[in-house]
C-alpha cells in the first residue's frame, strides 16, 4: 500500500535528520494519508520550534528524493495553532511516535 511505504520512508528520514528534526511534529494529509492508490503527490507539514529550524529542515530535504513529488509545508506550533493547520488538513502524525511523545 502507497500509505505505508510513505510512512515508513519519511519516518526513516526523520529519524536520518536527528537534531535538526528534535521536537518536530511530521504531519502527513492528503491523497497519500487516505492511502488512495491514484496519488500523485506527499503531502507532508512539518511542525517546528522556530522558524531557524524551519529553514535548516527545508535545506535539508530533498523533494526529489520520493517516490512521488513532495509537498512540504514547513510552519512553527505558533503558527500552525493560528490557523489549526492540523485539523484544517485533517492530518495524521506520523513523526514523532505517540510513544515517542510520552
Amino acid at each position: 500500500m502507497i500509505r505505508d511505504k510513505v510512512i515508513t520512508s519519511l519516518k526513516i528520514l526523520a529519524k536520518s535528520l536527528g537534531p535538526i528534526a528534535y521536537e518536530t511534529e511530521w504531519h502527513l494529509f492528503g491523497s497519500a494519508c487516505q492511502g488512495k492508490a491514484d496519488s500523485l503527490d506527499i503531502d507532508l507539514m512539518i511542525l517546528c520550534q522556530s522558524d531557524a529550524q524551519a529553514d535548516l529542515l527545508r535545506q535539508a530535504i530533498d523533494p526529489d528524493s520520493f517516490m512521488l513529488p513532495l509537498h512540504l509545508s514547513l510552519l512553527t506550533f505558533e503558527e500552525s495553532a493560528v490557523i489549526d493547520a492540523p485539523n484544517i488538513q485533517k492530518s495524521t502524525i506520523i513523526h514523532p511516535a505517540a510513544s515517542d511523545r510520552e
